[in-house]
């Protein structure tokens, strides 16, 4: 018999390679399979994902170990040291050699020397703070400083939630206006076929198919000079988002979809809430800030006191022998201590810190006031941007109906010979132009919107 073991061999072989080609492309299909975002998606996935909100974050969290920092600086603190001398020479002290001897003649000395060759010391101290002004004007300034950091992540992710909505349209703007015009392409194509095909026929002039030729060549290049313009832009939306640029972004909302979602009444009657707007409350911190500054300064004229408690372990030795058994004695010594600081004189410089800090205080309380006044103005110019952009884009989309029933009016009037290519190409690029200036007014409004979503801290 024929060994069909090497056949039935090959062909597993070949079934395995199939089947894991099969799931590699799977996998890489996986990979690079389109991601869709409706608006509301993008922005939660910038702000979770986007290099700005990223370090807001750590910045939180080191703000945070800020706040451990500085209470530790009043528990209480260890340090242990370690001390060797190696007296390669020991020092010689002249004492009277009458001490000695009487006898001797005045103005003798006698050369002696001091001490061991070999010194060490062991040390362990601990200190804690009994009373410092400036630490508890710390503690505090600490938690403002967290809170700051975190009210500045909040205000990163309304700024890249505006960066984000503000590219999306973009994208849908330029999607609908390829959009647009490539529709239009064809049926100018179709045009330009038939001019061609009546010229031909003896019943057109050679200037109608070269006017719509012309007209032909502008709008391809036009479709093309999009088609770049959208590419950017999804990198740019990609880079806002945080994404890799490999990934490919599917947009899921419209143009119309999010003008659908709009409650212009809502937006025009809503009332600002100054105290809980993200800049407003920015100023207020740092206005508390400034306070705790002016706080500290004056801190600075109050005593100080802390404890210590000091054990220390010494040997001289003639000889190395520190880790020997030798029998040598160490020698304790312990202190328990306290210090107590008394600010007295500084020529003025404590004063002069205090003004200062004080002349802070009072520039963040102004800013916060300028601020507040900011605000209103903002919201008063936002509602009104709003409501313009809204008249401005009713408007245009009546005046899109209305060209686009000039222009099959005078198409017909074309075919039927009355008018003239020139007549057809204006009419036709009126329509165009209002259906570009529509498109422009919806994307006008919607960046008004979040103007005014901003504005009222609704971002």
């Amino acid at each position: 018999m024929r060994d069909v073991s090497i056949p039935i061999l090959v062909f597993l072989l070949i079934i395995s390679a199939f089947f894991g080609v099969q799931a590699l492309w799977g996998q890489i299909e996986d990979d690079y399979k389109p991601v869709e975002f409706s608006l509301r998606e993008a922005q939660d996935y910038a702000v979770k994902h986007s290099k700005q909100t990223k370090n807001a974050r750590l910045d939180v969290k080191m703000a945070r170990k800020k706040i451990w920092e500085t209470a530790a600086d009043g528990m209480p603190q260890i340090n242990a040291g370690v001390a060797y001398q190696n007296y390669l020479r020991l020092p010689t002290t002249l004492l009277p050699a009458q001490i000695f001897d009487p006898n001797a003649p005045p103005g003798s000395f006698v050369e002696l020397k001091f001490g061991t060759q070999h010194n060490a010391a062991i040390d362990v101290t601990a200190t804690q703070l009994i009373f410092r002004g400036s630490y508890i004007v710390g503690l505090q300034a600490s938690r403002v400083y967290r809170r700051f950091m975190e009210e500045n992540l909040e205000k990163s992710e309304i700024l890249v939630k505006e960066s984000v909505s503000s590219t999306y349209y973009l994208i849908l703007l330029a999607e609908r206006t390829r959009e647009i015009l490539s529709t239009s392409l064809e049926n100018l194509k179709r045009t330009l076929y038939e001019t061609d095909e009546l010229y031909k026929a003896g019943f057109a002039e050679e200037t109608d198919v070269q006017q719509f030729q012309l007209s032909v060549n502008d709008l391809e290049t036009q479709v093309k000079s999009l088609g770049t313009q959208i590419r950017i832009s999804y990198k740019l939306l990609s880079y806002q988002m945080g994404m890799e640029t490999v990934e490919t972004i599917v947009l899921t909302d419209t143009l119309d979809d999010i003008l659908d979602r709009i409650d212009a009444e809502d937006s025009v009657t809503r009332q600002l809430e100054l105290e809980r707007h993200i800049d407003f409350r920015m100023a207020k911190t740092q206005e508390q800030a400034s306070l705790l500054t002016w706080k500290n300064e004056k801190a600075a004229y109050l005593p100080s006191v802390s404890m210590f408690f000091t054990h220390s372990l010494n040997a001289q030795r003639e000889d190395f022998n520190f880790f020997k058994k030798s029998g040598e004695q160490w020698f304790a010594s312990t202190v328990l201590g306290f210090n107590f600081n008394v600010p007295i004189w500084s020529s003025g410089m404590r004063k002069a810190k205090v003004a200062q800090a004080k002349l802070e205080l009072e520039k963040a309380r102004n800013t916060k006031n300028y601020v507040a006044e900011g605000l209103e103005l903002g919201l008063m110019q936002a509602r009104s941007d709003f409501l313009d952009a809204l008249d401005k884009k009713d408007n245009n989309e009546g005046n899109v109906d209305l060209a686009k029933i000039i222009y099959e009016k005078t198409l017909v009037k074309f075919k039927e010979g009355t008018a003239t290519s020139l007549e057809l190409t204006q009419t036709y690029n009126q329509y165009l132009a209002a259906e570009s200036n529509y498109t422009g007014s919806v994307v006008e409004l919607l960046n008004a919107k979040i103007q005014l979503d901003k504005a009222l801290n609704q971002l």
